[in-house]
């Protein structure tokens, strides 16, 4: 039986795979967990919360990647470390392994090349999705692209993305129809973190590239988060980089004491989850957020020109540079409160017990290798 290495970078990755890994566990699933460290602060919270009791191989060092310089260090040291870990297991157990990545971080394209190094088939998990532009939003289209050609099996949430998929000679495509953050949701919402009633406050959570490293465009969103804070008081979490960024823009102080404006640090994911789900609206860049508010049905204002996710597009969700008036008067006019949709948490699709047939087919773990 092949041997399943899940490559972790990110919180958000943690967080949608950590269904998958409870499923592993519970079907006797040959895996451990590859943490690259792209984020560390936190992670054994998130670890805890979903009471994940896979083998996880974490860096030794705990600082936050949340600058250029630091990132540009740390890459090439975790693919050399990733490539030899893939390289051991392979000559340890005389299989290749399943390398599992997901979707469209640095962390992605790291462990599909140490993959294919290492000599290991890469299985990309949320595949297929595109904005249809190579370089909006930046980097993450460019890394998706790369990974799908270097993609042996894809695992993807749609129709869309895996028709694009099975365009790719000799990828092995399947559909789950929906996200494994589904089951996130599904799980958090079970512990008791969705709110019954919707309050009279807002979330907002940016932390994208291009809206971060462009002092006008933060200090733009930074002014309309002060806008939303008139109405409602705004929970701002503060993601490491945008807290660096918003510091060196000086605009940190500007948000953290503006009346209404509750400054806040990332928190366990049930937390989080309880917290958008009561609020009157959202505003986010996240491509995570954007699915979480789509089954939630919450208000949200995405700060992107666009997403490679269809997720609450048309429904509850809306591109900012589709609202054609400041931020205020969608505010005041209560048009944002018309976004609001039902939840639909209940649909009957199991994204995660999907992949974990697929990953125990692949490995020949149920009698079959692919």
């Amino acid at each position: 039986m092949r041997r399943c290495i899940f490559v972790l970078g990110t919180r958000a990755q943690l967080v949608k795979i950590a269904p998958v890994l409870r499923l592993a566990e519970a079907s006797g699933l040959r895996h451990t967990v590859w943490f690259t460290g792209q984020h560390r602060e936190s992670i054994d919270d998130l670890i805890s919360d979903f009471s994940l009791n896979s083998a996880f191989v974490l860096p030794a060092r705990h600082k936050e990647r949340s600058s250029i310089f630091r990132l540009l260090v740390w890459v090439p040291k975790t693919l050399h470390d990733c490539w030899r870990y893939v390289g051991s297991v392979k000559q340890w157990t005389g299989k290749r392994p399943l390398v599992v990545v997901h979707g469209d971080t640095l962390s992605t394209w790291l462990g599909a090349l140490a993959a294919k190094w290492g000599g290991g088939d890469v299985v990309h998990l949320e595949s297929g999705l595109s904005s249809g532009k190579w370089n909006d939003p930046f980097p993450e289209e460019m890394l998706r692209r790369l990974t799908f050609r270097k993609a042996r099996y894809a695992i993807c949430p749609n129709d869309e993305a895996a028709a694009r998929m099975e365009r790719y000679a000799g990828c092995i495509v399947i559909n789950t129809q929906e996200n494994t953050l589904l089951d996130c949701v599904r799980f958090a919402i079970q512990q008791g973190a969705a709110h019954d009633s919707t309050g009279d406050y807002f979330v907002a959570s940016i932390h994208r590239f291009q809206n971060i490293y462009s002092r006008d465009e933060l200090a733009r969103i930074v002014d309309e988060m002060l806008a939303a804070a008139r109405f409602g008081e705004v929970h701002f979490i503060l993601h490491p980089p945008t807290e660096l960024r918003l510091r060196k823009y000086n605009l940190y102080e500007v948000l953290a004491d503006a009346p209404g404006m509750n400054v806040r640090p990332r928190m366990p994911y049930t937390e989080f989850l309880a917290l958008i789900s009561g609020a009157r609206a959202v505003f986010s860049d996240g491509g995570s957020n954007q699915e979480e508010l789509s089954y939630l049905g919450v208000p949200t204002v995405l700060y992107r020109e666009r997403s490679e996710r269809p997720d609450g597009l048309g429904s509850n969700i809306v591109l900012r540079g589709d609202v054609n008036e400041s931020m205020e008067s969608f505010i005041e006019s209560g048009k944002i409160d018309t976004l609001r949709v039902p939840s639909r948490i209940d649909a009957d699709v199991y994204p995660s017990q999907e992949t974990i047939d697929a990953l125990l087919r692949w490995s020949g773990a149920s009698g079959q290798e692919t």
